[in-house]
């Protein structure tokens, strides 16, 4: 059972520290107001500057686009496009890929190693 004198004492510290901190923020406030500088000039950007329209693209068989997209490089070039901007160049036939030679139809594979 907590003593009858010291209850007292308990309820007006924290009621009376508290209104001591309360006059030591009042007393550290400015006298001078000073304006807040303005903001620089703002300036509008549109999201939408950037925007290509959609542009048909002709028909190919699927076997050529195929084709193309293994001479130009593969997923690779379609990432370095986006990250570079420039479009990829598309590698003649002959030189893209060695020939296979006929007895493994597949040695062209992997670049021909057995794994």
């Amino acid at each position: 059972m907590p003593y009858p004198a010291r209850l007292p004492l308990r309820q007006f510290f924290l009621p009376g520290a508290l209104l001591m901190l309360s006059g030591m923020s009042l007393a550290q406030t400015s006298t001078e107001s000073t304006k807040p500088a303005q903001p620089s000039q703002l300036q509008y950007v549109s999201p939408l500057r950037a925007y290509k329209a959609y542009a048909d693209q002709p028909v190919a068989s699927w076997r050529e686009a195929n084709d193309r997209v293994g001479r130009i490089g593969g997923w690779r070039a379609y990432a370095k496009e986006m990250q570079t901007g420039e479009a990829a160049m598309d590698v003649p036939t002959e030189q893209a890929k060695p020939a296979a030679s006929s007895a493994d139809p597949h040695a062209g594979h992997h670049g021909g190693a057995k794994r």
